[in-house]
C-alpha cells in the first residue's frame, strides 16, 4: 500500500491580513520612489543654481561673427560646444568657467563663443568642426582653422589651456 504525501495546508488569510500587506508594499514602493526622484533631481547643497552661476564671461553664440571679430581684433576664436543635459558640460559651467583667471585669460586674448551642440545653428559648425562628444573647447585663428581643442577641463587645467 502506498502512502501519499499531503502537504500542509495553511489556514487562509483573512482578506484584513491581505489588504495590511498590500498596503505596506504601496507605500513601501512609494517611499522608493519618492527617495529616488529626490536623489535625481537634487544638487549639492552648497552648488548654485543655473541662475545663479557667475558668468565673467562674454559669450557670443555667433561664430561667422566672431571669426570677423577675430580678423579685426587679432584675438584668437574660443568655442565651447556643450548642452544643458550634459554632466560634464554642466560641471565646467559650474566650477571652471566662473573661475576668475579663467575669466582673465578669455578677455585678455579671446572672442569667446558658446555653442548649444542641441540648436540647430550649432549643426553646421558641429560637422565643419566634427565634434563626436561634448563638451569640446576649440581655439580657432581667425580663418576658423583649429589651433588646439580639448574636452572636459578642470578650472586649473582651462587655465593652462588658454595660456598657450
Amino acid at each position: 500500500m502506498a502512502t501519499t504525501l499531503v502537504p500542509p495546508t495553511r489556514p487562509p488569510r483573512s482578506p484584513k491580513a491581505i489588504l495590511g500587506q498590500s498596503m505596506f508594499f504601496v507605500f513601501a514602493l512609494a517611499m522608493i520612489g519618492l527617495v529616488s526622484l529626490r536623489l535625481l533631481t537634487s544638487r549639492p547643497v552648497n552648488a548654485p543654481s543655473e541662475a545663479e552661476v557667475p558668468d565673467h564671461i562674454a559669450w557670443r553664440t555667433d561664430l561667422a561673427g566672431a571669426l570677423e571679430e577675430s580678423k579685426k581684433t587679432g584675438k584668437l576664436v574660443l568655442v565651447d560646444f556643450s548642452a544643458g543635459w550634459c554632466p560634464p558640460c554642466r560641471q565646467m559651467k559650474h566650477d571652471a568657467w566662473p573661475d576668475p583667471r579663467v575669466g582673465q585669460r578669455v578677455a585678455g586674448g579671446y572672442v569667446p563663443v558658446l555653442l548649444d551642440a542641441d540648436n540647430p545653428a550649432s549643426s553646421a559648425p558641429g560637422k565643419r568642426y566634427d565634434i563626436q562628444t561634448i563638451p569640446a573647447v576649440l581655439v580657432l585663428d581667425s580663418s576658423g582653422s583649429v589651433v588646439r581643442q580639448a574636452g572636459f577641463m578642470s578650472a586649473d587645467e582651462l587655465v593652462s589651456f588658454l595660456g598657450r
